[in-house]
């Protein structure tokens, strides 16, 4: 049995699409660039909030004193709103409540600014206590780079073997590859299934529960 699960955040515990479009769309009208349709954020998410930012400038993207200013206004917003509409995907409470009650640990390792992730998490999981989340640092690597990943399994003394590592997208399957640890990926978030096989994703579950069977 593992000792230890770790959870990519958006998109595999949380839906976070709706607060992180809405912010960003509100930083491009301020100046004057074209918005976005919801659906098109799913695929701007997972490399971090500079990333997201900059595929929802599309050409002014490489702009990096335009890039700077639209920035500005989208941290402004979703720093005062990340949480309006962000909630816990169904299954996902009963699942952690049932990996504490085997005594498994479990953590959070996200490519979302590291500033945000507690207050999603007590808001989405008021009654869970997480050992430890990672957000995004300064200094720190991003995923699909193992440097966070190893940082974590070393704060919390637990050895790859022992890790299981759960995501929704190609980042997740490359981190999991990157950091020598097993993957569950789930079908519920950002990416289709089609793309997270052929990602190299070989366990692929449709709900919380399921993650059960490996760890």
């Amino acid at each position: 049995m593992k000792k230890l699960v770790v959870f990519d955040l958006d998109g595999t515990l949380v839906d976070s699409i709706a607060d992180l479009g809405i912010a960003v769309n509100i930083a491009l009208k301020e100046y004057n660039l074209p918005l976005n349709p919801m659906s098109d954020y799913y695929t701007f998410v997972g490399n971090g909030m500079e990333d997201l930012v900059r595929r929802s400038m599309r050409d002014k993207g490489g702009d990096d004193e335009l890039y700077l200013k639209v920035r500005k206004v989208f941290d402004a917003y979703y720093h005062a709103h990340s949480n309006d509409n962000t909630k816990a995907y169904e299954g996902v409470s009963e699942l952690l409540n049932e990996l504490k009650l085997k005594g498994i640990r479990t953590a959070v390792l996200t490519n979302k600014a590291h500033e945000y992730v507690g207050d999603i998490l007590k808001k989405c999981f008021p009654d869970f206590t997480f050992d430890l989340y990672y957000g995004q640092r300064q200094g720190i690597e991003r995923k699909p780079h193992p440097q966070s990943f190893e940082l974590l399994l070393a704060e919390l003394n637990i050895s790859k073997e022992d890790c299981l590592y759960i995501g929704d997208s190609e980042v997740d399957v490359k981190t999991a590859f990157n950091a020598e640890v097993d993957l569950v990926a789930v079908n519920w978030g950002y990416r289709s299934e089609e793309t997270l096989k052929n990602t190299g994703a070989e366990i692929i579950v449709s709900t919380p529960k399921e993650i059960l069977n490996y760890v």
